[in-house]
């Protein structure tokens, strides 16, 4: 009787024991995880600047290092990184990159470069080159979020392969009258032989050497599996419908210029607060920008932060107001221009489908379409244009927020602009 009380009571202990056993395991399993996500830092910055220049000169090398200094400013001032890590792709030439994190000692209060990786060679322009990157600040610095900061030059959505002459010429101080589309128009300007530079200017020398398609970056990032929280082009001309609408599935944000930049970029002393946090706040990061152009020597800045997620509602309106109307060309001159080329590559998006689209009630829908997709914007009175050493100021009289290449006669449109996804899913 007793051998059968026995068996019964390791037969009622087997249960017990394989349930305290899953419970363990189970236990342990969450408990790695979340030693896994405690190792996870809650967002990554990563600042990307690749080469801007030439075999012949530096281009933006200098402004992009102040730019630096600008970010490493403001993590002292702020006591630190929070949870917060910064990694930057620097290229000091044309073949020679590295990849280094800023790094802040609380006891000390002081701010290390601390280099991760070099690199050689140009394969930063190139799509496995820059997945190969993309990859490396991932597993070098894991986390939640990402986002990314791209310093240098712009041409908004154009391919590089669809230029010509320019912007070879570009840097040169005089005209082709076979090119006459990518030249600048000479327009009322108080020069003073001393012109501020801005960042179109220099490294498109060589652009097509030194330089990345909008849809290759695109396919990095998905390719990388780090899809951003958002992306700031501190560059010429990235804030247009074309640029949104083809990152808008690996960023939630977009922060760009609709207009040429000028040469200092943006306040990262002011800026990065706002940004480089769990949620960044976006309003709080235009309005620095605002505050610092206002009294800024050279007052000319545009910028805009855009949701990329809601690019998809707004190209479907987009596409129900082409169907129903075309554009009158001979009310061109009437739209709002955004750059400095001859014949206009840029125009306001709003100010275009004004222009386009007559019936109230689709154009009351574009508008609740277009401020669901630019969150926040800010413009000075004027904007400035450095091409070809012919600089001008041309006065904002209306800003969107955000361009559009639609209604551009420019050679270098009419080749290419069939080629981008917002025409596509537009047309």
């Amino acid at each position: 009787m007793n051998k059968v009380k026995s068996a019964m009571g390791a037969h009622r202990c087997a249960p017990m024991l394989l349930y305290l056993l899953l419970a363990s395991l189970l236990f342990t399993a969450c408990h790695d995880d979340a030693e896994d996500i405690e190792n996870m830092t809650k967002q990554t910055v990563f600042v990307y600047m690749p080469w801007t220049g030439s075999q012949s000169n530096s281009g933006l090398l200098t402004a992009l290092k102040a730019n630096l200094d600008s970010i490493e400013s403001a993590i002292r001032s702020t006591n630190g990184l929070g949870d917060t890590r910064a990694l930057v792709f620097l290229s000091e030439t044309a073949t020679s990159s590295t990849l280094f994190e800023f790094t802040y000692d609380d006891k000390q209060r002081t701010i290390s470069r601390n280099t991760l990786k070099t690199y050689s060679g140009a394969d930063y322009i190139q799509l496995e080159g820059l997945k190969a990157i993309l990859e490396d600040v991932k597993s070098m610095a894991p986390a939640n979020n990402y986002a990314m900061i791209v310093g240098g030059h712009g041409t908004g959505w154009t391919f590089k392969d669809s230029w010509e002459k320019y912007p070879y010429y570009a840097p040169q101080a005089f005209f082709f009258d076979d090119d006459a589309d990518n030249m600048a128009t000479t327009r009322a300007y108080q020069s003073n032989g001393n012109d501020p530079e801005t960042r179109f200017f220099g490294s498109v020398s060589d652009l097509k050497s030194y330089s990345t398609d909008v849809p290759t970056l695109a396919k990095a990032i998905e390719d990388a599996g780090m899809k951003m929280q958002f992306i700031m082009f501190d560059d010429c001309y990235m804030s247009n419908v074309e640029v949104a609408y083809e990152l808008r599935n690996v960023t939630n944000f977009l922060i760009a210029s609709t207009c040429e930049v000028m040469k200092v970029g943006f306040p990262y002393q002011t800026m990065w607060a706002s940004l480089a946090r769990w949620q960044p706040q976006y309003s709080a990061a235009v309005s620095a920008f605002k505050s610092f152009y206002q009294n800024y020597q050279y007052p000319y800045g545009t910028v805009a932060a855009i949701d990329c997620r809601k690019m998809e509602e707004l190209a479907a309106v987009m596409k129900l107001i082409n169907e129903k109307y075309s554009f009158d060309e001979t009310k061109l001159e009437e739209l709002q221009v955004l750059d400095g080329f001859n014949t206009h590559i840029f125009y306001d998006f709003g100010d275009y489908v004004n222009h386009l689209c007559t019936e109230k009630a689709l154009a009351n829908r574009m508008e609740s379409a277009l401020n669901s997709v630019v969150v926040s914007k800010a413009n000075t009175d004027e904007f400035y244009t450095y091409l070809y050493q012919s600089p001008y100021t041309v006065k904002l009289n209306t800003f969107s927020g955000i361009a559009i290449s639609d209604p551009s006669q420019n050679s270098v449109v009419k080749k290419s602009i069939d080629r981008t996804a917002w025409y596509k899913a537009t047309h």
